[in-house]
């Protein structure tokens, strides 16, 4: 194909030739030609069954249109709420609108099964089905495209896209297709009947009109101000694709316009064979498009389910800490349930992360679709085996760096995706999550540093040397940050602290929020972050509050005055204790006579909690009840207090003294040492 694709399969094209196109289209219009295609229509297409059934399901499909536009439309009104949208409607709506565009490319696809099959001796009855089959996937294929767009259908309602875009793609999809499907057939048929001319005039004045609809195609979709395109290039939010979509759009159109030249000029079945090739592109790359749609579809309705779980577990949980209080009643005096409603927030959006992870798969994916294509055709990829930089082959050196890239990408997005998957198809605690995707991370550099240095033609032999030079910088210098990084590997496998754990690490109390290769970072009540190495976990003491359960313990110390009914004030306070919702009957809450104050009798309860973060409020809730029940029995709680004795035995003694602005002080002065002995 290398070799052939530069080859000129027929003279240029002059203005002589065009004069032969009346005589070209008589050979087309042959009786002899029609009246072998009408023998064989009558003797084997009439009597097929199989086409009889198709065209009774293509009559009953176009009868049956209109319910299935409707049933298309009628998913798009399901959407959109968190408690009812399923992915299950996307997928049946594409599955019927698949449907609804079968009806006429089967027809035609039976057609050229029946020819095809019916004299396999007659190549034109063989070359005829073959097009009627390669005319009716095409036509497939657009009305696909085409019916995705239709108002309220899959790429709207589903996908998400601008109603004006939408619009603006069918229209064009429609024009190319009444331009498309029949210059497909009259090329085929052109270059069976006249092999020797490439089809002759006719069949590169076809494929001129062709390429020529390609290119309006694009030119109107992409390069028209009313393309979205043009609409958010200037967006802060614009991808680098859209940014130069210029660039790329403006290859779309020259290509086709490139393949008419080829054909005027006499590179006919160079121009086909690109035509074949552009056409795969385009349909992997439309493929691409879709799957990358219905993915972000999926990973919108998981964050808005996580979202709005998210919204019910707070608001419950603010529930249950008011069912104390008066239930307030509704408007028709009676007491309403609790209905959430969802918010006008938009909790459909995606992650930063996971949309440009799932972005950059796409890119991917297409690229890697292209490349399989296109392989063949070009040698300017295995011209880079050939160019060497260093003894290694210059597209091994480009594989590396893609792998570097790829690598890189992967790592820094892939987290935000598995979060989500894990949050959505598994109860996992937080902990467990940030583990399981810090090892996946770590796992996906790991590999793509080997990939990337084996393709780069790197051994263990070629780099040991290096191994043993930082193992001598190790020994020296690297010691702490291998520690800690070994000690982050400890701390994810062995997990003495998790993500979400309360920990206390030296006089700082906090909750932990990450784990990462070097350090870990706690936030304390105070809402600093204190960033920790992680060999001071596995080396150090370490208080970690939640590490097996979340059960804990509060003191409550009450001081009664001294004459109090102790009995009973104990009895009270565990009273209250026993009432509190949240305080556990196993451990029961104990309750003892500590000891003699110097103001009060000391009074102790103890009593046990589910969770750590309920001792802020459950020591409010039970000062406030054991203050209320001692007031009600009359008992005091006692406060500090100091006797003062004053000698009045003998007259107090007052003497003025001077002051430095001129005034005078009185002293209050007992009687002298000698008098007071004397007394």
């Amino acid at each position: 194909v290398e070799n052939l694709l530069w080859l000129r399969t027929t003279d240029p094209i002059r203005w002589r030739d065009v004069g032969g196109v009346p005589a070209e289209i008589r050979r087309l219009l042959d009786s002899v030609v029609w009246s072998e295609m009408g023998q064989t229509f009558r003797r084997e297409v009439l009597p097929s069954p199989v086409c009889w059934i198709v065209l009774t399901v293509v009559v009953a499909s176009v009868a049956k249109r209109k319910p299935v536009v409707v049933r298309i439309q009628g998913y798009a009104e399901r959407i959109g709420n968190s408690r009812n949208d399923r992915v299950a409607y996307t997928v049946r709506a594409m599955a019927a609108t698949l449907a609804f565009a079968l009806p006429w490319p089967l027809l035609l696809a039976a057609l050229g099964w029946t020819f095809r099959w019916a004299s396999p001796t007659s190549q034109l009855s063989y070359a005829t089905g073959l097009l009627l089959l390669r005319m009716g996937l095409h036509l497939y294929v657009l009305r696909v495209l085409s019916l995705l767009c239709i108002p309220r259908g899959v790429a709207e309602a589903h996908f998400r896209w601008a109603e004006a875009d939408v619009r603006l793609f069918r229209r064009a999809l429609d024009r190319l297709t009444w331009v498309y499907v029949p210059t497909v057939f009259l090329i085929g048929f052109s270059i069976h009947l006249a092999p020797a001319e490439a089809g002759g005039t006719i069949a590169r004045l076809s494929l001129v009109v062709w390429s020529c609809a390609f290119a309006l195609f694009f030119f109107y979709l992409f390069h028209s101000r009313r393309s979205w395109l043009a609409q958010r290039r200037h967006l802060p939010d614009a991808g680098f694709l859209i940014r130069v979509y210029p660039l790329w759009c403006t290859l779309l159109v020259i290509f086709p316009l490139g393949l008419a030249v080829l054909a005027l000029t006499g590179y006919v079945y160079s121009a086909t064979e690109l035509w074949k090739l552009f056409l795969q592109s385009l349909g992997v790359l439309a493929g691409v498009i879709v799957l990358h749609q219905f993915t972000m579809r999926s990973l919108r309705l998981v964050r808005r389910r996580l979202a709005y779980a998210a919204a019910v577990k707070h608001r419950m949980a603010a529930f249950e800490a008011r069912k104390h209080e008066p239930v307030v009643a509704s408007q028709e005096g009676e007491e309403g349930p609790l209905i959430l409603e969802e918010s006008e927030v938009d909790l459909e959006a995606l992650s930063d992360d996971t949309g440009e992870l799932v972005g950059m798969a796409a890119i991917a994916a297409g690229l890697l679709g292209l490349y399989l294509i296109w392989d063949e055709l070009i040698p300017a990829l295995r011209i880079l085996d050939e160019v060497t930089l260093w003894s290694t082959p210059l597209g091994s050196i480009a594989l590396g760096l893609l792998a570097v890239i790829f690598t890189a990408v992967l790592a820094r997005r892939l987290p935000a995706v598995l979060e989500i998957g894990l949050l959505r198809f598994s109860d996992l605690p937080a902990g467990t999550r940030n583990a399981t995707t810090t090892l996946c991370v770590y796992a996906i550099v790991t590999l793509g540093t080997l990939f990337a240095l084996n393709a780069i033609g790197l051994r263990w032999a070629q780099f040991q040397w290096l191994i043993a030079a930082l193992g001598v910088g190790i020994g020296f210098g690297l010691q702490e940050m291998v520690a800690n990084f070994i000690s982050g590997l400890i701390i994810l496998f062995e997990r003495p602290i998790r993500v979400g754990d309360v920990v206390t690490v030296g006089d700082t109390d906090g909750v932990v929020t990450q784990i990462r290769i070097r350090a870990t970072t706690i936030r304390n009540w105070d809402r600093k972050e204190l960033l920790v190495p992680n060999k001071e976990f596995i080396t150090g003491r370490l208080l970690n509050w939640t590490l097996s359960d979340q059960m804990t313990r509060i003191v409550i110390a009450v001081g009664v005055a001294y004459g109090s009914d102790t009995d009973q004030a104990l009895a009270l306070m565990k009273e209250a204790a026993t009432e509190h919702d949240d305080v556990l009957d196993d451990p029961a809450p104990v309750v003892t006579f500590e000891g003699f104050g110097d103001n009060s009798l000391s009074l102790l309860l103890r009593a046990y909690l589910g969770a750590i973060d309920k001792r802020l409020p459950t020591t409010t809730d039970l000062h406030k009840a054991i203050d209320q029940k001692f007031r009600d029995a009359g008992l005091v709680i006692a406060f500090p207090q100091s006797d003062v004795h004053l000698d009045i035995s003998e007259p107090l003694r007052v003497n003025a003294s001077p002051q430095e602005n001129g005034g005078t002080s009185p002293v209050v002065q007992g009687p002298a040492p000698s008098e007071r002995n004397e007394s």
